[in-house]
């Protein structure tokens, strides 16, 4: 989202293009194979049912390549969203002083950029991995975010240590939400059997324009 970010060397203007089609085609057969790794687990636990028959593994491979292809062509819009949060982060903090800065130094800004990639996988029905990237950056930073959260634009985390926001939140456009922050669960509805029930709301929505 940021080329040579965590790039142990400097990339030169000149060498961007390349650098990129190495980090991307890398980044396509990295993310195809785990993918296909982690479909299994689709036909798993609460929602096996939900799934219909597991597929064999010629169609498992082809679902994801099919899967990482739309994903790659959701990155444009992804690291368009994600520049409006460095720009929220820059002009909500004063402390800011420039945009690398944001970039290279924010626990929040790693939090949600992690965040934003792993929601576009958990839309695409990929199981197992958005919760595995949503975990190891919560380890890293104190923000835990579950994959599913709907964020809207221009989102800050201010400090972040602390924050969590539960599967089925909702949040607005040009939303700010500093250190110990929780949107968790209002309630969990029990069925017959006493366990949580599954796959309904039970988080809180926040709305445009809301400072927490």
């Amino acid at each position: 989202m940021f080329p040579g970010r965590l790039s142990r060397e400097a990339v030169a203007n000149g060498h961007l293009e390349p650098f990129l089609e190495e980090s991307l085609s890398r980044a396509y057969r990295l993310l195809t194979t785990e993918i296909a790794r982690a479909l299994p687990y689709r036909w798993k636990g609460a929602f096996a049912r939900m799934k219909g028959r597991q597929r064999d593994v010629e169609d498992i491979h082809a679902e994801a390549e099919r899967i990482t292809i739309e994903f790659f062509r959701r990155l444009p819009a992804i690291r368009r969203t994600l520049i409006k949060d460095v720009e929220a982060a820059f002009n909500g903090d004063p402390a800011a002083l420039t945009y690398a800065e944001v970039v290279l130094c924010y626990p929040g800004l790693r939090a949600i950029t992690s965040h934003r990639l792993a929601h576009e996988l958990y839309k695409l029905d990929v199981p197992i991995i958005p919760r595995l990237m949503s975990e190891y950056t919560h380890s890293e930073t104190g923000i835990d975010i579950h994959p599913g959260a709907e964020i809207g634009e221009s989102f800050f985390i201010d400090h972040g240590t602390g924050v969590v926001i539960g599967e089925t939140v909702k949040i607005g456009n040009r939303v700010k939400i500093y250190q110990g922050v929780t949107l968790g669960a209002k309630s969990f509805p029990l069925d017959e059997f006493g366990r949580p029930i599954k796959g309904i709301k039970r988080h809180p929505t926040i709305e445009d324009d809301v400072i927490i």
